[in-house]
């Protein structure tokens, strides 16, 4: 079982790894196999996400943010039941809806505490969505305010946070009024494989995007730590482009970890399988 870790043992762990010149691993596992492998890669975090559960049923991320299944208790039950039993030592943190209006979140919160998560994730995050839709969630107490008061009240209960935001403004107020332990600019759906999205920005204005934000959040925090995700990156080197461009300190993998993984390989071995024949 996963062991729990308290906010100082969580951030004293990751600051020693970047102090010694490794930079940081964060993944989502969407089940327990994934995470007993993932594990043993070495990571520094693993997350538990509805949308891991969606990949590892053949779908795309987004699928997450539709209204198709519980995503608090999806997550609450992936993570007791399979992914905090196959972990042993590496941190595991819960992406929790904070715009759950049905559930106490402190009561929820202490209760994703007591099972063995080390900290939260804002996702799924209202921060997605722009536009009128977006106006209209904040307008009618749906907002990003209810997440920021989730990563509070997780603080308060001395569990590590991690923040999402999508745009400038959201940066701004999230580590204005949150402060996370660990900021993450939301570069947009992964690129390539089965269900990657293949309209998106190039490696280049990934980085040159999400170094917008780290300056943002470094201006308000200075100690934040700050990881790339999504969009352009996909493969190892991509992740050592944004190491060599940006001021992050590591990588959060999801789509590029647990589908793309998975996708290639196992066919590939399937067909080799498929491949043997009858003596002659």
């Amino acid at each position: 079982m996963a062991k729990r870790y308290s906010r100082k043992e969580f951030l004293d762990r990751l600051r020693a790894e970047i102090d010694s010149g490794k930079p940081l691993v964060m993944t989502g596992a969407g089940n327990g196999i994934a995470a007993k492998f993932i594990e043993r890669g070495g990571v520094d975090i693993i997350g538990v996400y509805n949308t891991g559960y969606f990949r590892m049923q053949g779908y795309g991320s987004l699928a997450g943010m539709l209204p198709m299944a519980d995503a608090n208790e999806m997550v609450y039950r992936i993570g007791k039941r399979e992914v905090l039993p196959q972990v042993n030592e590496t941190p595991v943190i819960a992406g929790l809806n904070g715009v759950d209006v049905l559930r106490d979140m402190p009561l929820f919160l202490e209760d994703c505490k007591r099972i063995g998560f080390s900290g939260v994730h804002n996702f799924p995050t209202v921060a997605w969505f722009d536009g009128e839709f977006r106006k209209t969630l904040e307008g009618t107490g749906l907002g990003y305010q209810l997440e920021i008061d989730m990563l509070n009240t997780a603080r308060g209960l001395d569990l590590l946070t991690i923040g999402y935001a999508f745009n400038e403004e959201d940066t701004e107020r999230l580590m204005r009024d949150a402060g996370p332990d660990i900021f993450i600019f939301h570069a947009g759906i992964t690129h390539g494989g089965t269900t990657g999205y293949t309209m998106g920005r190039s490696l280049e204005e990934m980085a040159e995007r999400s170094q917008t934000h780290y300056e943002i959040a470094r201006k308000i925090r200075p100690d934040v730590i700050l990881l790339a995700h999504g969009a352009a990156l996909v493969n190892p080197e991509d992740g050592q482009y944004m190491l060599d461009h940006t001021d992050c300190q590591g990588v959060q993998l999801g789509s590029s970890i647990e589908r793309m993984a998975i996708e290639q390989p196992l066919e590939k071995r399937a067909a080799a399988f498929k491949g043997v024949h009858f003596p002659e």
